[in-house]
């Protein structure tokens, strides 16, 4: 059928109908001016956080100036990604963020910046808008997407800056526009300040500042921060990236070492050779009997602790991978939890010769340690015998594993480790070793002190290093530990000498 075109409609009806066009493709202008404008105060966002990070961490202590700065990066994702999110995380990336930087307020040290750093990670993936199911590997996809997208966004805006023409009729829009509000304000701010002498004096105080020394680590400092801190403000652009999934492939399942036969023959071997380790436990650390000669309790103590707890980890690793074995065979699980049994069994022995050994010898940094991992040790051990015993899927054993991890490096993010040491090597009869006590941090001085009394520093004067208490020159350098330090030794009324650098 033919068309029939109707002429001489009106042109103020062509105007009024444009859209009726299907390819005015106004929709499509209009959201890149809104990307646009969106990233241009994204860019001004970033300006002011990295002056702020250049005030609250550049050349001074990291301290609280740090876990503010990092707060602060916090809240800007927050509230520029607050309209996308939900009630449930805008409160879990709050408190995240929260218990992620405490430790930087108690001390800013190699964990509690690893703590903090993870916390940024999961809080990033978060405010994408990842569903939780992909929470984990979406924040190790981070670590190379987010520096990838700031590249990105960097080299676009110096390719934009490339294709900017400013037109006549742009410059006559650009004066017609700011001429007015800018001249007049400033007539109004001279008038205002002749009359008012305070505001004058702040005026003064605005404009009569010195401009910071630029060099090169101060530069190196602002990309830095620029590059870690852009990705918060536009997380949402890399959602789908952070939890793309790569292709799942059919494979053919083929036999191999791990079988179901070679698992209940390993089991048996395993149980017979932990018995005979477990029964000269029995027989030379509980049972007191006497050991063969050359040998002394302390060396059979200090020998079997660190191999015990190795033998430990590698037996969880076993039973993790062979777990998929144990089904439809009673016996072989029999024999799995007896074996786990004893492996626990191990580990309390290795706790017990480390304290024989402790109690000898004292305390050490990489003793203490020990202490933590084999209490994890057998905390993740207990956790897979339980696994295997209510038949849960492998899945229920590592969310608890993980957090049980997660909560004890977080708790000994706000343990002085020194001071325990110290307290413990000068209160106990053991063969305490100085020289470790006075190459240690600031925390041994007041146990030191409440030990020694006045003359502390000559216990240390034969050595290298004397530990000394610092002191923040300003509030950024100010620390929740340091501070508990300096108002213990101000309870002993000792003075800033005694404890300061000889």
């Amino acid at each position: 059928m033919k068309a029939h075109t109707i002429h001489g409609v009106p042109l103020a009806m062509q105007q009024d109908g444009w859209w009726l066009s299907p390819d005015s493709g106004g929709d499509k202008a209009d959201g890149r001016v809104r990307m646009r404008r969106q990233d241009g105060a994204k860019a001004a966002l970033l300006l002011c956080l990295i002056a702020v990070g250049d005030v609250l961490v550049w050349n001074v202590m990291p301290a609280v100036g740090l876990a503010l700065l990092a707060l602060i990066i916090t809240a800007a994702g927050l509230a520029v990604a607050w309209p996308r999110l939900d009630v449930r995380r805008r409160a879990g990336i709050s408190a995240g963020a929260v218990l992620a930087i405490l430790p930087l307020v108690e001390l800013v040290q190699p964990l509690s910046m690893l703590i903090a750093f993870a916390g940024a990670l999961v809080g990033c993936v978060v405010l994408a808008g990842v569903p939780l199911a992909d929470l984990g590997r979406a924040s190790l996809r981070l670590l190379w997407i987010g520096p990838v997208q700031s590249a990105v966004d960097a080299a676009g805006v110096v390719s934009g800056f490339g294709r900017l023409s400013l037109a006549d009729r742009d410059l006559r829009a650009l004066l017609l526009g700011w001429t007015l509000p800018v001249l007049a304000t400033l007539a109004f701010l001279v008038l205002l300040a002749a009359s008012n002498p305070v505001l004058d004096q702040v005026i003064l105080r605005l404009t009569d500042f010195e401009a910071p020394r630029l060099n090169g680590w101060r530069i190196w400092f602002w990309g830095v921060l620029a590059a870690l801190i852009w990705p918060v403000l536009v997380a949402r652009r890399m959602k789908e990236r952070l939890r793309h999934r790569a292709p799942q492939w059919a494979t053919v399942q083929r036999q191999g070492v791990i079988n179901a036969q070679s698992v209940a023959r390993s089991l048996v071997a395993f149980n017979m050779l932990f018995a005979v380790q477990t029964g000269m436990d029995v027989l030379y650390l509980y049972g007191d009997a006497a050991l063969p000669e050359g040998i002394s309790p302390a060396a059979y103590a200090h020998r079997g602790a660190y191999p015990l707890l190795v033998t430990a980890l590698l037996a969880g690793l076993f039973a993790v991978v062979a777990r998929p074995f144990l089904r439809g065979q009673p016996v072989v699980r029999v024999l799995m939890l007896v074996w786990l049994g004893q492996t626990l069994a191990l580990v309390f022995a290795s706790v017990w010769r480390l304290d024989l050994y402790v109690e000898e010898y004292g305390l050490t940094r990489l003793r203490l340690a020990a202490y933590v991992w084999m209490g994890l040790v057998a905390a993740g051990l207990g956790i897979v015998l339980v696994q295997i015993w209510r038949d849960r899927p492998a899945i229920w054993m590592v969310l608890r594993s993980g957090a049980l991890g997660v909560v004890a490096l977080y708790a000994c993010a706000f343990v002085s480790f020194d001071a325990t040491i110290a307290r413990h090597n000068l209160s106990h009869p053991v063969h305490s070793d100085m020289e470790l006590l006075c190459e240690m941090s600031e925390d041994v001085v007041p146990v030191l002190r409440d030990r020694f009394g006045p003359g502390w520093r000559k216990q240390c004067a034969p050595y290298f290093w004397t530990p000394s208490v610092f002191a923040p020159e300003d509030w950024r350098e100010w620390g929740f530990r340091n501070w508990r330090v300096r108002r213990s030794l101000a309870a002993m009324n000792i003075t800033a000498a005694e404890i300061a650098v000889p």
